[in-house]
């Protein structure tokens, strides 16, 4: 059996691509990875609207989660929040200020978890360790918002 400086070339340029080179192009792959994901994805802008998202949902919770109801009586219509009786003026500004927390509430959550998705996508199409930010954002923001209203979680 013949060896020739041929071979072992092939030898060593296979074990060259496959120990030093191939390592090198995974490391500036998931390098390049990562900062498209903290450019576009994990920013600033999805950081404050998760922020958003999270005192809307304590505001919607807090103010507009009550039971709102109309009675008729024979002569007149009584409008109440919470159980206590309001102006149909203030019945009627209620009724409006939350559907309007709630459609932003809607929209916020549809970004939100849009980037998520695309996020978790990626993570698993590059075999990447599986991290969830999002919902640590979330988390972070509603204990700060317990302890600012004096609630213990």
């Amino acid at each position: 059996m013949d060896v020739t400086w041929g071979a072992i070339g092939k030898v060593l340029l296979a074990g060259l691509v496959t120990y030093i080179l191939l390592p090198a192009v995974l490391i500036a792959r998931d390098y390049v990875l990562w900062r498209v994901i903290s450019v576009y994805i994990l920013n600033d802008d999805l950081k404050r609207k998760v922020t958003q998202y999270v005192q809307l949902a304590h505001k919607w919770n807090n103010e507009y989660a009550g039971q709102s109801k109309i009675e008729f009586d024979d002569d007149k219509t009584r409008y109440s929040i919470n159980g206590q009786e309001v102006s149909q003026e203030d019945w009627h500004q209620h009724f409006e200020e939350s559907g309007q927390v709630g459609q932003n509430m809607r929209d916020l959550k549809l970004e939100i978890d849009r980037k998520a998705r695309f996020l978790k996508w990626l993570l698993k199409h590059y075999e990447q360790e599986a991290i969830d930010p999002i919902n640590e954002w979330k988390k972070l923001e509603m204990k700060r918002l317990e302890k600012r209203d004096g609630v213990s979680s």
